[in-house]
């Protein structure tokens, strides 16, 4: 790809980094200033080699872990409180508040603590890996973390570079070297960097360490892609030579080594201001729509805790201003006396009341979610439906944050190549000088347009040797002998297909692969490239060329060209080939015959689209010697600026390529990936609205939209393209806007350049028209406007969660800018996979990862969000209710032990358990029934309807518990042995183990899936409730002051009244929630898919008939029982209409006319089968059916 570091930027969302006051990195060879240049005081000191991923040290954890901590809302709450509990004369023991506080910090901190302890590990495993140095004349073995900017590095064949290293010296004799940077973006194919042209003259270490030089360059940053700067070398002359220096001279960490013995390079870039560094360093700020519903529901409750403490308080000093408080003799309100309320009694029962009334906001709840969220996405990880079956490569998620996001999706903007395709190109037809040529098994033909045939070619034509040598040489393929097959003849003999290959081209296009490749198996075979010396094979004839220039592809020109010198002949010629688009206003139509070439190119490209081949203009021009040398001077010049070098290089680059000839057209084939028309269509059923988004042509993306079934046959597709200005586009979009009101399904095309105009113009109106479309697909985009056509749905009225796969850099910025971005583990590198969310090897498993993955993540998250609110509901009203009987006095009806545990132990566990293994419906009902993800749209589960529908559940359970259990008690019918009286403690103990076992309970009943992990972690946590409880209370320990609970759990079950009260209680309360999942069943999925399946076997009758047919059947060869097979007249109205009754019986008709003349054949089992019209098997008896009802 081009350097163009702000298309880059627009891609990824890198870290923000400390701004310089340099604009430029300085730096010199071996720290040696050049005696040439004024010596600045000091040399300039940059980072060092450490490389650091480890956030923390020992002396800053516990503060900046905490800091980190305490960023959150909910930990940020509980710390006032229990700030609060310790400032004031509080009703329970401070430590209820604490503890849960500790315990949730201390085991994120734990956790976190552990994770940074690993990077520390990995940190100084890669910092003293030995590296070879060359200090003071000769090579020094040093560790990896203390080279530094400016030293010179040796690298051998095999070794990681260990910093971003600009190559000085190779042991190739070209001057170059081959590397892999597999472990930056996943390209498995070699890459070729080569020595500037100032370095040439270096041959031994012994020449690096007198060579003086000074390296102007960049400031560091992410993009892998670009990096621009000058090399100036001093040679004893007072003037420097200056070199150019470009992404082809950078060596980066991470990469490794091949196919070269031994490289030197200078350190430019070092530690953490490396471009691999800097590429881990990358933000997200991306937030789940259940993430960011909790956070509403936090501040719903804290609002209902602020308006309870404040009515408590409130009525507390209303009645004690009335004069029943003089009767009230027990009562010592020491924050009231005659004068009226004083401040600081007011604030002693106000923070009182917050202490006991706190525990309605669930503590454990963000613990619970981010324990849930990190080990729930290892069953992603793990799932091996969705594993590649060709590489074996899993599926990856990048971020265990948007789990539940999955379930939610609504718009799905995808890539074309490699996303829905396969990214393998196969050359399948070419326009040369208007006429078609076909690639028919390795040999290209003529095609005759009328009939449709291919002719074989005697010999090529000289417009087609023209073509052919111009794509063997427009292109920055590498070529390396095939061993396996070094002595075919690959241009004649033909495999299952496929043309044999002596040669092995790599390519970082597979459209440039495809391309030589059909030149070699055409007869024009790209041979050898040796530094700039490239060698083609013309059908035997050997012709040698040199390569001047590489005027590289970037998405903004469409196109690429290379500058070649013909070594015979000694003309240079421009040749050029890219999108049609931007090659045909380069060219020049000086005469009938040229605009005939071009009208008939054109009309052959739009022939190659409508069958949906991939598409390229091909082109030439003939420069002059003074010409080129001219363009020469200014691309070098434009290439050694540091700032604005990509307008200036692209400037010079335009009228280089103007004045093209244009020669010709290529279509390449791309084929559909398996399964994308299934996808496709599951999508649309499950209500997500699928957008394409392609840089190819219209003709081409609307062909493979119909193909893969992204447009129906019966839609009405309504057009926006070719609009040139904003009259034109409000024209059309009024059109398409009135048509699209009508009833019917649409979909909608819309090019690069008018969609720029709609988004500037009409952006509104735009989005409206395409909101009513079910399929949308956008031709001729750039990553920009990939981006933009994202954000212009993301940022609608009504805010939809956008999902964007693609598998090419050029996806990037819409994966980066969707709610959820998906990277294909493609062709075209890794750069999506590095900044997506998840990631996996085939578009099909999208399928599964939405409609399964993401239903169950969702309706796991969201109702381990509602329960836990819902839990501590109903914990913690029954002490508001307790307020109204106890005077106001803020005394506690539940003991410190209970406050403490209830969230920590009491009820975690199985929430956390049923987070990560329920399943309320199976996998392949989720499948077959696409459908049902429509259920959870719009955050349905997180809905204040159904919020509101948990709290009156936690509203009637609470108030049946308190009531009902004061009740109990008013009939002074639990009596306790010895005649022991009935007491506070015992009331708060029975309530809380009503309230354990109802909670819990009520969990059992929400799911839907019961694994031995989900029945055990209920029945531990029972178990361990009632082993702490016992011990906790039948123990005295001063330290916990537990005398006043002493024996209360033993009493409670000392009473059959109390027993017998809170099973009742415990049914009563949970009635309600019975009826609702009876109610639910009603409805699910899994009854009504039995019920269908039921329905289905009712609707065939298996009738046996006994008969003989002729004389001919053979007793022997069954029992003569033919089963007749009907189906009721009831299921066909109901499955194909009222009205086609009458066709069946009319078409049952025609079929017994069919069988009664055709031949039949039974097997000895006695079961029919019919083979009309023709031979009945031998082993099988035959005969003329005279009539046979099917």
């Amino acid at each position: 790809m081009g350097g163009d570091s702000n298309f880059f930027d627009k891609l990824c969302f890198w870290r923000k980094r400390k701004t310089s006051s340099q604009e430029q990195r300085t730096l010199y060879v071996n720290n040696k200033i050049p005696d040439e240049i004024d010596q600045p005081t000091k040399l300039p000191k940059y980072a060092d080699n450490r490389i650091k991923t480890s956030k923390y040290k020992i002396y800053t954890f516990p503060f900046k872990n905490l800091f980190e901590q305490f960023r959150r809302i909910g930990n940020t709450y509980f710390l006032c409180v229990a700030i609060i509990s310790f400032s004031i004369d509080s009703p329970v023991t401070p430590w209820t508040s604490t503890l849960p506080l500790l315990f949730v910090i201390g085991v994120t901190a734990i956790k976190q603590g552990y994770e940074d302890w690993r990077r520390h590990v990995e940190d100084n495993k890669v910092n003293n890996v030995p590296a070879r140095v060359l200090r003071e004349g000769k090579m020094t073995e040093v560790r990896t973390r203390d080279i530094l900017v400016g030293d010179v590095v040796e690298v051998s064949i095999e070794e990681q570079f260990p910093c971003d290293l600009l190559l000085l010296l190779s042991s190739d004799p070209e001057t170059k070297c081959d590397v892999t940077t597999a472990n930056l973006d996943g390209e498995t194919n070699l890459k070729t960097f080569f020595c500037p042209e100032g370095t040439h003259h270096l041959q031994t270490p012994e020449d690096l360490w007198h060579f003086r030089a000074v390296i102007n360059c960049e400031l560091p940053h992410a993009n892998l892609y670009d990096f621009k700067g000058r090399l100036d070398v001093y040679r004893g002359n007072s003037e420097p030579t200056k070199s150019s220096l470009s992404t082809e001279n950078l060596l980066l960490r991470g990469a490794r080594l091949k196919n070269t013995d031994k490289i030197y390079g200078v350190a430019v870039y070092t530690g953490e201001e490396t471009k691999m560094a800097l590429n881990t360093k990358m933000t997200r700020n991306k937030f789940s729509t259940v993430e960011i519903k909790m956070n509403y529901y936090l501040i719903f409750y804290l609002i209902v805790l602020l308006t309870e403490v404040t009515v408590c308080t409130i009525l507390k000093y209303e009645l004690y201003s009335l004069t029943k408080e003089d009767n009230m003799w027990y009562m010592e309100n020491k924050n009231f006396n005659g004068e009226g309320a004083s401040f600081e009694g007011v604030s002693q029962d106000f923070f009182s009341f917050l202490v006991i009334f706190n525990y309605i906001i669930p503590i454990s709840l963000y613990v619970t979610l981010e324990v849930q969220k990190f080990f729930g996405i290892i069953f992603f990880n793990w799932d091996d439906d969705i594993q590649c079956p060709q590489t074996g490569e899993r599926a990856k998620a990048n971020t265990s944050d948007l789990n539940e996001e999955l379930g939610q999706v609504q718009y799905l903007f995808t890539d074309k190549t490699g996303t829905l395709t396969e990214n393998i190109m196969n050359f399948r037809h070419c326009s040369v000088a208007g006429k078609k040529y076909v690639n028919v098994d390795g040999q290209i033909r003529v095609l005759n347009e009328y009939s449709t045939r291919s002719e074989p070619l005697p010999t090529l034509p000289v417009e087609l040797e023209i073509f052919l040598e111009t794509l063997a040489l427009c292109h920055t393929v590498r070529v390396t002998a095939n061993s396996s097959k070094a002595k075919d003849d690959f241009t004649h003999k033909v495999e299952d297909g496929e043309v044999l290959m002596k040669f092995q081209y790599q390519a970082s296009s597979p459209d440039e692969k495809a391309l030589v490749e059909a030149c070699a198996a055409f007869g024009v075979i790209f041979e050898q490239q040796i530094g700039n010396q490239l060698t083609l094979d013309f059908r035997g004839q050997k012709r040698t060329f040199t390569r001047l220039q590489v005027l590289e592809f970037d998405s903004d020109r469409k196109r690429m060209s290379v500058v070649i010198k013909d070594n015979a002949s000694g003309s240079i010629w421009l040749l050029t080939k890219g999108a049609e688009s931007s090659v045909f206003k380069k060219c020049k139509f000086l005469n009938d015959y040229h605009r005939q070439v071009y009208e008939l190119t054109n009309n052959h490209i739009n022939d190659y689209a409508m069958i949906g081949l991939r598409t390229l203009a091909v082109a030439r021009r003939e420069l002059t010697p003074e010409l080129y040398e001219q363009f020469s001077q200014d691309l070098n010049k434009a290439r050694q600026k540091l700032d604005g070098r990509e307008e200036a290089v692209t400037e010079v680059m335009n009228r280089m390529e103007d004045g093209l000839t244009l020669l010709g057209a290529t279509g390449v084939e791309d084929l559909l990936q398996d399964g994308v028309q299934e996808t496709l269509e599951s999508l649309r059923v499950a209500g997500i609205k699928v957008w394409v988004l392609t840089g190819d042509k219209v003709e081409t993306a609307v062909n493979i939209a119909y193909s893969c079934g992204h447009f129906k046959k019966f839609m009405t597709v309504l057009g926006l393209t070719g609009i040139q200005d904003s009259e034109g586009a409000s024209e059309c979009l009024a059109r398409c806007d009135e048509e699209s009101k009508d009833d019917g399904h649409y979909g909608l095309v819309v090019d690069g350049a008018s969609l720029q105009i709609l988004l500037e113009h009409l952006q509104e109106k735009f989005y409206e028209v395409c909101s009513r479309c079910t399929a949308v697909v956008c031709c001729r985009m750039s990553p920009k406007q990939k981006a933009e056509t994202v954000r212009l749905v993301k940022k609608s009225s009504e805010n939809p969660v956008c999902a964007a796969i693609g598998d090419g850099a050029n996806d990037v910025s819409m994966i980066q800018e969707a709610h959820i971005g998906f990277g294909i583990m493609g062709k075209e590198g890794r750069q999506a996979v590095r900044c997506s969310d998840f990631s996996f090897a085939r578009f099909r498993f999208l399928k599964k990862v939405l409609l399964v993955h993401g239903h169950w993540y969702y309706v796991r998250v969201s109702t381990l969000v509602q329960y836990s609110f819902y839990k501590n509901l109903t914990f913690i009203t029954p002490q508001v209710f307790f307020a109204f009987w106890n005077a106001f006095s803020t005394q506690t009806v539940y003991d410190s032990l209970v406050l403490t545990m209830y969230n920590i132990t009491f009820t975690a566990l199985p929430v956390l358990v049923y987070g990560l293994f329920d399943q309320n419906i199976p996998s392949d009902l989720l499948m077959s029934r696409p459908h049902l993800y429509k259920a959870n749209a719009k955050n349905a589960s997180m809905s204040w309807s159904t919020f509101f529908m948990w709290i009156g559940f936690g509203l009637w359970h609470s108030g049946v518990m308190y009531f009902g259990l004061m009740f109990f008690y008013l009939t002074d019918q639990p009596s306790l042995p010895f005649g022991q009286t009935i007491d506070l403690y015992l009331f708060g103990t029975t309530l809380c183990n009503i309230c354990v076992y109802v909670v819990n309970i009520k969990l059992v009943l929400v799911a839907r899936y019961y694994t031995q992990f989900f029945i055990w972690s209920v029945i531990l946590t029972l178990v361990f409730y009632v082993a702490l409880c016992l011990l906790y209370e039948g123990i005295m320990i001063d330290v916990l002051e537990n005398y006043e609970i002493f024996w209360s759990f033993y009493r409670m079950y000392e009473s059959a009244w109390l027993q017998f009260a809170s099973i009742f209680l415990a049914v009563v309360c949970l009635v309600p929630d019975v009826i609702h999942v009876v109610f639910q069943s009603l409805s699910d999925e899994r009854v009504l898919e039995k019920r269908r399946e039921r329905k289905r076997q009712r609707n065939i009758n298996l009738v046996p008939v006994k008969g003989y047919f002729n004389e001919s059947f053979d007793p022997s060869e069954g029992d003569g029982n033919v089963w007749t097979i009907t189906r009721n007249e009831s299921w066909r109205e109901n499955a194909m209409g009222p009205s086609s009754r009458k066709r069946s019986l009319e078409k049952d008709s025609q079929d017994r006319q069919t069988i009664s003349t055709g031949r039949v054949s039974i097997k000895s089992t006695g079961s029919l089968k019919s083979d009309i019209g023709g031979q009945s098997p031998s082993e099988s008896g035959s005969w003329q059916g005279t009539s046979v009802v099917i």
